[in-house]
């Protein structure tokens, strides 16, 4: 068996709703979660199909790791769900670009990333497995990942 594509252990799991607000309630009422303000970006998704401006309102919840995460439905992305629906686990890189070439050999291709002017992976990327879930990688040196949820030692220690 070769070497996993990555070596960070998660730390968020998250889950597509099709109303982000309501949703945030909903845990909080059944499962006492507390939840982190919630952020709103107009992101370029580069997937196979070329890039879609997708509006992304998403959400993590305080404490962990692991977090929660919850994104808001976003029709006509790898971001689209039916009601509420698992999505992916979250994983932190140093090496976006080379961890998300080893996810491709292993099979489990890049559906979506920030586009950019190179092709080069940009802040985070979605792949897709064989076992219709999504692993993110998220890279370590994207400046707002302290405000959006705990940061891997990692990063700390490169002050």
């Amino acid at each position: 068996m070769s070497r996993p594509a990555i070596r960070n252990p998660f730390f968020h799991v998250g889950f597509i709703v099709p109303d982000l607000d309501a949703a945030m309630k909903e845990f909080q009422a059944a499962l006492g979660i507390t939840w982190r303000a919630p952020a709103e970006a107009v992101v370029p998704l580069r997937g196979p199909d070329g890039v879609i401006e997708a509006k992304v309102y998403s959400v993590y919840s305080e404490g962990g790791p692991p977090a929660i995460e919850l994104i808001q439905s976003v029709p006509c992305t790898p971001l689209a769900a039916n009601g509420v629906s698992f999505h992916h686990l979250g994983f932190w890189t140093d090496r976006l670009a080379r961890s998300s070439r080893d996810l491709d050999a292993h099979g489990w291709p890049c559906a979506a990333t920030v586009a950019s002017i190179d092709t080069d992976p940009r802040r985070f990327t979605l792949h897709q497995s064989p076992y219709d879930f999504y692993v993110e990688l998220f890279d370590t040196a994207t400046p707002d990942t302290p405000t959006r949820c705990q940061t891997p030692r990692l990063r700390r220690q490169r002050t």
